[in-house]
């Protein structure tokens, strides 16, 4: 018989193979090998971790307590820093009988282990909300996606603190002003990193950061914090952008109601024993009152025996469609073997291929009402790689057309509005959006998704304050890329 289409493999003790279209096939041995689950697995299903077939292969199945959904995915390694994985579930209730495939040539490819296993967990929630519709969000079904969402969870942060490969692996990192979403303790976890210690003073906040990034510890309030005795790999500030933004009054460093939180900012950057800082901000903050604060800033870092560098960001140039321009501060101890001409080389944005489309949940209804918006533009006939405004939404007291922010009509084959913490307007903290003829803003998962928080992820049930925490975020990819950047450094430093 013809062989089918093939893809190069790696096997264990050198030899090579191949990868076939539907892989690996009906007569493929089962594991040659089985290794005891690490400790603290058994609540978790269970994994396999052996040789398929020939080939490297990690497979993880839900745990009997899910006994409604069966999920099982199973992830091979094509070679060093080369990864694919896809899921497979079933269902004894509903209509979601069965969804199932094998890793094969078409599939995605992932540099560890533990980021294939991520992506396929993620794609499993994201189809079987597609596939339920509005039924995703009433009962039986949203308490079995929940359940889902708890285990997948555990699961990905066991198979994280098990993947050798991870290239922060080892390293610790303290976060401070954390938010509830936590982009940089997602995103420096992601790749390895053990959070010890993040600082958030909104209590909510806290309760979704402790779910998701699993901290060593919490601490409330960053002005009672004692620095002196604290140390870590990388220190990383989310620094209050209010009175740098756009939005803000401009008073930066000086603003009165601030300013004791930037003097303890400062102050824990001088303390805190870190061998790099990564500093998040408006980009207003390198020009505000003629660029005196950012320049007190970059001082403080330098005396503490930093090298200190600064690049603005855009979020939608690493996987999100959202317009979000972040100021980024990166310093590394002076001793740290980074280039020495260019220092720390932040990461590069890429051409966003994403729109808002791809992060709409199905079957949400309008929130306006048809003469509550008027369309002034065609709808783009392709996606776009910008915002597009399409029309301009009405007063809810004066029904007049108003044109500022949080009365424009977006397009959702264009890329998203900066997600804001607070504002005015019908679309304050999240846009409007023409969605099926009709127009509505975001749902916190879809606002979530726009920061590039993992399906796994919890957001909080109430939507004032998810809306809150997506809009206070760093985006977690952005947080990924730079943590990357960082770790070639820290090896060498070590």
């Amino acid at each position: 018989r013809r062989s089918p289409p093939c893809l190069s493999l790696d096997v264990e003790g050198g030899e090579s193979n191949v990868l076939p279209d539907l892989w690996p096939p009906a007569c493929s041995p089962a594991p040659q090998r089985i290794i005891a689950p690490w400790p603290g697995w058994g609540n978790l299903g269970g994994h396999r971790w052996g040789s398929l077939g020939g080939h490297r292969g990690f497979t993880l199945s839900s745990p009997a307590s899910l006994a409604d959904i069966h999920v099982t995915v199973r992830a091979h390694r094509l070679s060093d820093g080369a990864w694919i994985a896809e899921p497979s579930w079933w269902s004894t209730i509903g209509h979601l009988p069965c969804d199932a495939q094998w890793p094969h040539r078409g599939s995605e490819h992932h540099t560890y282990r533990s980021e294939a296993i991520e992506a396929a967990l993620n794609k499993v929630l994201r189809r079987m909300e597609a596939q339920l519709g509005a039924s995703a969000r009433v009962a039986p079904w949203s308490a079995h996606l929940a359940a889902l969402r708890t285990w997948a969870r555990q699961a990905i942060h066991e198979v994280r603190r098990n993947d050798e490969e991870l290239p922060l692996r080892g390293h610790t990192v303290i976060d401070l002003c954390s938010g509830g979403l936590g982009g940089f303790g997602l995103g420096l976890s992601s790749l390895g990193a053990q959070i010890t210690l993040a600082c958030e003073i909104d209590p909510e906040a806290r309760t979704m950061y402790e779910q998701n990034a699993r901290p060593g510890r919490m601490h409330d309030d960053l002005c009672t914090l004692d620095g002196t005795k604290l140390s870590c790999d990388i220190l990383t500030l989310g620094l209050l952008c209010q009175a740098f933004s756009k939005a803000g009054l401009h008073r930066g460093f000086a603003d009165p109601v601030l300013a004791n939180v930037y003097a303890h900012s400062l102050r824990l950057l001088r303390q805190v024993d870190a061998k790099a800082v990564i500093i998040e901000c408006a980009p207003e903050l390198l020009t505000q009152d003629g660029g005196a604060d950012a320049q007190q800033l970059r001082e403080e870092l330098m005396r503490a025996g930093f090298r200190v560098q600064h690049r603005t960001l855009d979020a939608s140039g690493f996987e999100v469609p959202q317009c979000r321009k972040r100021s980024f501060i990166v310093a590394t101890r002076n001793e740290l073997s980074c280039d020495n001409l260019i220092g720390y080389l932040f990461p590069e944005e890429k051409p966003c291929t994403t729109c808002v489309a791809d992060i709409l949940q199905p079957a949400v209804p309008s929130s306006l009402a048809a003469g509550d918006f008027l369309l002034d533009k065609a709808e783009p006939s392709t996606r776009s790689a910008r915002r597009e405004r399409i029309g301009f939404i009405r007063s809810a007291k004066t029904r007049k057309l108003m044109k500022s922010q949080g009365y424009r009509l977006m397009s959702t084959k264009g890329l998203a509005a900066t997600l804001t913490a607070s504002g005015g307007g019908r679309g304050a903290g999240t846009g409007v959006y023409y969605i099926d003829g009709g127009a509505r803003k975001l749902e916190p998962r879809e606002a979530a998704r726009l920061q590039g928080l993992p399906e796994w992820a919890t957001v909080h049930p109430t939507r004032s304050h998810a809306i809150k925490h997506a809009g206070n975020a760093v985006a977690v990819p952005l947080a990924r890329a730079l943590g990357r950047q960082l770790a070639s450094c820290l090896a060498s430093g070590s």
